[in-house]
């Protein structure tokens, strides 16, 4: 089992991409413990992973709430091995012109100040040969059009990726990112159900791959970095894009 006796803490952990991960990783023997803003979503998502698994209530922007939730999992666990920052998302569709600066602020704190939470306050807990997995986008590494806080948040989290593998490399601490195309989750339901036949074809043909993204592409992969197989990687940003960003 390619994570026994691992301990995971995963943020967003209780919907999408994040409840992905927590699952593959779950059947791949590890200790997993889930935080999400909603009690009654995070408990029904532990129960649906399965036995063991930790429930944290928590906000991924708060430094108080994340030191107290490592502190839990420290309490239930003694550690933690791997970190996997999924919490955040899109909050708007907005070009430089009609981006406000409370949006602009809203979307950076949700995805790349709360990365920097995360990872700071969970560090206290994670001795050499831990691993931290942060969840960008491609919009990080090709930009977009109307997503002006949201590529801009991913493209900071992407240098922050670096900045953290230069600094954890010689504590024996691996920092890497991926980075998820288009993939369909409660997030991107409203959108994606809300498109035309056209529009959604005209979308999955910048896909080489000739599809949108599952929750579980991107979870293999977290799986993959977080695992003794990628022992020997940091400090590099994987696209999880089916070829997106080559096209």
């Amino acid at each position: 089992m390619r994570a026994k006796g691992k301990v995971v803490f995963i943020t967003g952990g209780s919907t999408g991409l994040g409840l992905a991960t927590a699952r593959a990783f779950h059947r791949e023997g590890a200790r997993v413990a889930i935080l999400g803003r909603r009690p009654e979503v995070l408990e029904a998502a532990a129960g649906e992973i399965g036995a063991g698994v930790l429930a944290v209530p928590g906000d991924a922007t708060s430094v108080e709430q994340i030191e107290a939730a490592v502190a839990r999992i420290v309490e239930s666990f003694g550690g933690i091995d791997v970190v996997v920052h999924s919490a955040g998302g899109n909050f708007e569709r907005t070009n430089i012109e009609d981006t406000t600066l409370d949006g602009f602020r809203f979307t950076y704190e949700a995805n790349t100040t709360s990365a920097f939470i995360v990872v700071q306050q969970s560090l206290k807990a994670m001795k050499a040969g831990g691993s931290i997995v942060l969840i960008g986008s491609v919009a990080g590494m090709m930009g977009s059009a109307n997503r002006m806080s949201y590529a801009t948040a991913k493209a900071a989290m992407i240098g922050m990726t670096r900045q953290l593998a230069l600094t954890l490399g010689p504590k024996g601490i691996r920092v890497n990112l991926v980075a998820p195309g288009m993939i369909r989750t409660p997030l991107t339901a409203r959108l994606l159900d809300g498109m035309s036949n056209a529009e959604m074809d005209k979308m999955v043909a910048t896909y080489p791959l000739g599809r949108l993204g599952d929750p579980d592409d991107v979870a293999y992969a977290c799986l993959y970095l977080g695992s003794d197989e990628a022992k020997w990687v940091t400090g590099i940003t994987i696209p999880v894009a089916g070829g997106r960003v080559t096209h």
